[in-house]
């Protein structure tokens, strides 16, 4: 048997993350809110981040947390929580992971059933949230739900 040395897998371009935080953005100034936005690729890492003006100073993290959630688990970064809810020892043990969170905002990029990254929103109510990430899915010819 043969064992192969090499993975190939498909990567999101640090152009399509530009322009899923500009449509995220976008969408946020059409709610009236104020909000960060984070890009990760299939493993986490940041292709593009942005704060909008006046953006409470934390949500920059926490917008990076939901993509991180989204990227890892490849499902919304809601879903453990809607999920699971009465299961409080899980969610306390989920919540103590740094890079995690556990709140609606972060949802996969789901290209030809790979995930090859995330977008995170936050600063906003959870379902304004999701419609910022799900408006920069929409740019990226991606339909997801929250």
């Amino acid at each position: 048997m043969t064992t192969s040395l090499t993975v190939s897998h498909t990567s999101l371009d640090y152009r399509a993350a530009l322009a899923a935080v500009t449509a995220a953005a976008e969408e946020a100034e059409r709610q009236g809110v104020r909000v960060s936005i984070a890009v990760v690729g299939r493993a986490g890492q940041p292709l593009a981040q942005l704060s909008m003006n006046d953006a409470p100073p934390q949500t920059s993290q926490l917008s990076l947390r939901k993509a991180r959630t989204s990227a890892g688990f490849k499902v919304p970064s809601n879903f453990f929580r809607d999920r699971n809810a009465e299961d409080v020892h899980l969610l306390a043990a989920l919540d103590t992971h740094p890079d995690l969170l556990m709140l609606g905002g972060g949802l996969p990029v789901m290209l030809n059933d790979e995930c090859v990254g995330a977008v995170g929103v936050s600063g906003a109510s959870q379902q304004q949230d999701i419609a910022c990430a799900q408006a920069a899915l929409a740019v990226l010819g991606i339909e997801q739900g929250g």
